[in-house]
């Protein structure tokens, strides 16, 4: 199953938001302290309200990796209300990728097509906007069915005709301050280790 939480009590109060589809919502219902988002018949969202006096949530936006300990938490929540649990997210989707290949998009001045190595079987081909990319460097991934910090879904699809599965993210998409420009992908360090998810240090 493929999720989000996120918590923002800054902007949005004390509401912890799940998230499992980008789709338009066509009806919601109220569970107490849980509302229910639909589209059609099938569940696509989550709005707990009410925690904070039960949890202390540090977040500012998307929680990359959470605790086992905030999913028991929320499921005992979605049990008490008849709905399903969530499975521990073991994974946050943002990986450390090497660039085998960067080459110009063939119709584009601005695109590149890159070959991504992730420790999977096959490389990735991913297009890649940012005017930094070049072969050889170490990256952030983030895999398909993978929730960015604004919320959207990365899913694979064709950029000018060209299959993209995934996307080689900035600092600013990561949520992270960095001394490098934002405006173009987040360039690792050369001992980051290809396939490793780079928030498993902030999961407890």
């Amino acid at each position: 199953m493929s999720y989000a939480i996120f918590y923002n009590y800054e902007l949005f109060g004390d509401v912890i938001i799940i998230k499992f589809a980008n789709k338009p919502a066509t009806k919601v219902e109220q569970r107490n302290n849980i509302t229910v988002i639909y589209n059609d018949e099938d569940i696509i969202g989550y709005n707990i309200f009410k925690t904070k006096h039960i949890v202390k949530i540090k977040a500012k936006g998307l929680i990359p990796l959470p605790a086992d300990s905030l999913i028991d938490l929320i499921n005992a929540l979605l049990t008490n209300e008849n709905l399903n649990p969530l499975p521990y997210k073991l994974q946050s989707g943002f990986v450390v990728g090497y660039v085998k290949e960067a080459v110009k998009h063939p119709d584009s001045d601005h695109l590149s097509l890159t070959k991504v190595d992730i420790g999977e079987e096959e490389l990735l081909p991913i297009v890649c906007g940012a005017s930094n990319v070049e072969a050889g460097q170490k990256v952030v991934v983030a895999k398909v069915n993978t929730f960015m910090f604004d919320g959207t879904l990365i899913s694979e699809g064709k950029v000018l005709g060209q299959t993209s599965k995934g996307m080689i993210c900035s600092a600013y998409e990561l949520n992270f301050i960095s001394g490098q420009d934002d405006s173009g992908i987040l360039i690792l360090d050369d001992d980051a280790i290809i396939g490793s998810d780079i928030f498993a240090l902030e999961r407890r």
